[in-house]
């Protein structure tokens, strides 16, 4: 194979449209990313019965994560607004005398002397004045205010529940359209995930759980909440917001770190291509930015602004797909210590990849659910691994995993009949050894075999 991260892709106006969807697939993304802060559930319909057709069309499995908004503040409605450093705007709740900021809990907050921060930190401004409902704020630089952007206070948090009301009305539509992976926004705690689990188990959804991590407690209890979800999602604009922009490369890795350490699949994102938002050729820190993404060990990058708004959406996920190729090269990843305690699945998982690798055999799995896959990836094997399961959903969510070539749809089996089913699809010939494995079972003995062919 010749790439194991893999690229995201969130889809937008710039890539929804049927031609450049399948060109942003043919350019090297893996799967696709659907922000629920923006667009309505007709808009999402639409867009994931094309990525459904484009599958077919292509013969591939592609993840679809629907990304809740979570528990945040946004400015409202409004035309665009120029602001100069130095210049001053009035903010208000109900927006009849200034840029609407719908909610209460920012003006419950915020102080005179707080910088507040739009659209994840692009723009930052002093609050110089406050009265009941509105705020007058003094731009620290230059840029334009957009309706709908994000509004954070530096330093501090809005109490607010979650899920929102608003992210439940969407798992409902997302559990319906039967999407793979959802993505809580502004994780503070484990709770905050179990909430999300709880409600995914009422509507009768497996769905995985990314929890993104954005906000001061989430990175404080990043331990807790990786080993609570599924996988974890570093979301670079809203920390920027919220912490000191020289912390993000600390902040950054102790994510990756926290996630890798409990065998939890890590995506970063946010800003990796941020210039071709405009230009065709990422700038040459970006390029570095993507790089050191992958050597710290994240298993997929995500575009969000490049693809979904960006003027070269096809060619942002080209270099993002080069990048990472490169990075890659003559690159041995680190195999992270197991935290939290091992169960005897991953020690299963440990001794298939270091028993394939001291013969240079090729894994060959079988997962039902997805998690033998996580678990084997969990430990960066340098050899190829192939994972049959037994539909196409749980082969959707293992192609976001790092290294875990997505084999075929294959009906229960014995390890014997994986053997036959990887030689007759030509992913292995005569002298290949090949460590055949499922997942652990209970009262079941025929777990692994090694083969020669």
């Amino acid at each position: 194979m010749t790439r194991r991260a893999r690229v995201l892709a969130t889809l937008g106006p710039a890539s929804d449209a049927p031609d450049v969807m399948e060109a942003v697939a043919a350019a090297g993304a893996d799967g696709f990313r659907l922000n629920f802060s923006h667009g309505t559930h007709e808009q999402k319909a639409a867009e994931i019965a094309g990525i459904r057709a484009l599958e077919e069309k292509l013969g591939r499995h592609f993840p679809i994560m629907g990304d809740l908004q979570g528990p945040t503040v946004r400015l409202g409605d409004f035309q665009p607004v120029q602001v100069s450093r130095g210049s001053r705007v009035t903010l208000a709740r109900d927006g009849g005398s200034g840029i609407p900021v719908p909610s209460d809990e920012f003006f419950r907050l915020v102080e005179v002397g707080d910088e507040v921060t739009f659209e994840g930190g692009r723009i930052a401004a002093r609050v110089v004045e406050r009265s009941g409902g509105t705020v007058v704020v003094e731009a620290l630089v230059e840029g334009t205010l957009a309706p709908r952007k994000t509004v954070a206070i530096r330093g501090k948090e809005y109490d607010l529940p979650s899920p929102t009301e608003k992210d439940m009305l969407d798992l409902k539509f997302i559990v319906e359209q039967g999407l793979e992976y959802v993505a809580l926004s502004f994780v503070r705690s484990r709770e905050d995930v179990r909430r999300l689990r709880e409600a995914l188990s009422e509507l009768g959804s497996d769905a995985w759980v990314i929890a993104k991590v954005e906000t001061i407690p989430g990175v404080e209890n990043v331990d807790s909440v990786a080993e609570e979800s599924d996988a974890v999602l570093v979301a670079r604009g809203d920390l920027g917001a919220k912490f000191p922009l020289e912390d993000m490369p600390f902040i950054q890795t102790r994510i990756v770190d926290a996630a890798r350490a409990r065998g939890r699949p890590v995506i970063v994102a946010t800003q990796l291509l941020d210039s071709m938002m405009e230009n065709p050729i990422p700038t040459r820190s970006e390029v570095v930015d993507v790089f050191t993404a992958v050597r710290d060990g994240a298993d997929a990058v995500l575009l969000t602004g490049e693809t979904a708004a960006g003027r070269h959406p096809v060619e942002s996920v080209e270099w993002a797909s080069r990048i990472v190729a490169r990075a890659e090269e003559g690159y041995a990843p680190r195999r992270m210590a197991m935290d939290g305690g091992t169960s005897i699945y991953d020690a299963f998982a440990l001794g298939v990849v270091e028993l394939a690798e001291s013969m240079g055999a090729k894994i060959v799995a079988y997962s039902r659910s997805g998690n033998t896959a996580r678990r084997i990836a969990r430990h960066r094997p340098s050899v190829d691994t192939y994972v049959f399961t037994p539909d196409a959903r749980t082969a959707r969510k293992i192609s976001l995993i790092w290294g875990v070539i997505p084999a075929g749809i294959l009906g229960a089996t014995d390890l014997e009949g994986l053997a036959n089913e990887v030689v007759r699809r030509g992913l292995a010939k005569e002298g290949d050894r090949l460590v055949l494995v499922r997942g652990v079972q209970k009262d079941t003995t025929d777990m692994l075999r090694v083969k020669v062919l």
